[in-house]
């Protein structure tokens, strides 16, 4: 295996809504907007028109959104790759009990994760968490073991289309990244990501150009 294709899925309906107010998202299955399929298909042909890539195979997350990101993005390659099932281990971060709900509720709700440290870093935080829900560390661990499963079958390139959070936990433990440069790493919608392998055990992110 060369290359490890990292892209979050397109547009959703609660990232089009978080536009004009903030709301937690997590694992609630919010499916993509129409601008949404469309980065996806402009993300198929920019990895279709790219001579540096060999996408043997591919696979997403269990989520809608991730799924049919990856659908839409192989309907634009020229060689469809082996499609693994699609896996929960690449979901995007657990909220728990904050799922799906305005930011405003919540914090009117549970006042400690707005006003006490030892609470209100949940949502960028490698040991905090929300009620029910998951930390970055949780994450990382679950999302690698994913991945670990997967790259023995693996022959050329892998296509893996997941989520923010979940993408930039990978980025970490892959390139042994400090949790604190993880959280800074911009991951926008339907945007590759290349790591490229530069060892057994070592990953760097290379351009894409």
């Amino acid at each position: 295996m060369r290359h490890l294709i990292l892209l979050r899925h397109g547009q959703s309906r609660i990232n089009a809504a978080q536009q004009t107010q903030s709301i937690f998202c997590g694992q609630l299955d919010t499916p993509l907007t129409e601008i949404g399929r469309q980065q996806a298909r402009d993300a198929g042909r920019i990895l279709a028109e790219s001579s540096k890539y060999r996408i043997s195979h591919a696979v997403s997350s269990s989520l809608g959104r991730a799924a049919e990101t990856l659908e839409l993005v192989l309907q634009q390659l020229h060689q469809p790759p082996f499609r693994f099932p699609a896996r929960a281990g690449f979901n995007e971060r657990s909220l728990g009990l904050f799922e799906g709900r305005p930011e405003q509720d919540v914090l009117e709700q549970f006042p400690e994760y707005r006003d006490n440290p030892q609470f209100s870093a949940f949502r960028a935080d490698f040991h905090q968490k929300a009620p029910g829900g998951e930390n970055l560390t949780e994450v990382s661990q679950r999302a690698h073991r994913e991945l670990l499963q997967h790259l023995p079958y693996v022959t050329d390139d892998l296509l893996l289309v997941s989520h923010c959070q979940t993408i930039r936990c990978l980025i970490g433990v892959l390139t042994n990244a400090s949790p604190q440069s993880v959280m800074q790493l911009p991951v926008p919608n339907a945007t590759p990501i290349i790591l490229a392998r530069s060892g057994p055990d070592r990953w760097q992110i290379t351009s894409d150009d």
